[in-house]
């Protein structure tokens, strides 16, 4: 995605993060323990120059969860927000295969782990501590990313 952006572009946005599904559910419930924190995230891929990307397989697991939390409207309008908010990178074969041949133990983090890698991703944005340990795009909470920006 980067060879496409034009180089204004590339000076603007200053880091890419990809937020892992449990982030993505912190930022729409404001009773989960870090909501504070992905929001001001959020804030600041919206005007603060850093750009916030979710695999679309991380908003069909935020729906679920949402759904069965908060019921179908609430959900949709969740995810409708939150892909206002953010780039949506789709999960194909490619990151299928990926994930199958990484060293993550489960799938889904090796899906979250491919779409860091193929999408030049500088952070990925978690709760799940255990996850992404051999990932060579670092993986870090809410806050551990605002302590480095300085917030």
């Amino acid at each position: 995605m980067r060879a496409a952006m034009s180089r204004g572009a590339l000076s603007y946005v200053r880091r890419r993060l990809l937020f892992d599904t449990n982030v993505a559910l912190d930022a729409v419930c404001r009773a989960r323990p870090q909501s504070e924190e992905a929001c001001r995230v959020l804030r600041r891929c919206n005007g603060g120059g850093d750009m916030g990307i979710v695999a679309s397989g991380s908003l069909k697991d935020a729906y679920y969860v949402l759904t069965r939390q908060y019921g179908e409207p609430a959900a949709r309008e969740a995810i409708e927000w939150l892909t206002g908010l953010l780039v949506v990178a789709p999960l194909g074969a490619e990151e299928c295969d990926l994930s199958l041949r990484s060293d993550e133990p489960d799938f889904e983090d090796g899906l979250i782990r491919a779409c860091a890698e193929l999408n030049d991703v500088d952070f990925i944005l978690t709760r799940d501590a255990a996850a992404f340990r051999a990932s060579p795009v670092r993986a870090m909470t809410c806050a551990e990313y605002l302590e480095i920006c300085g917030e």
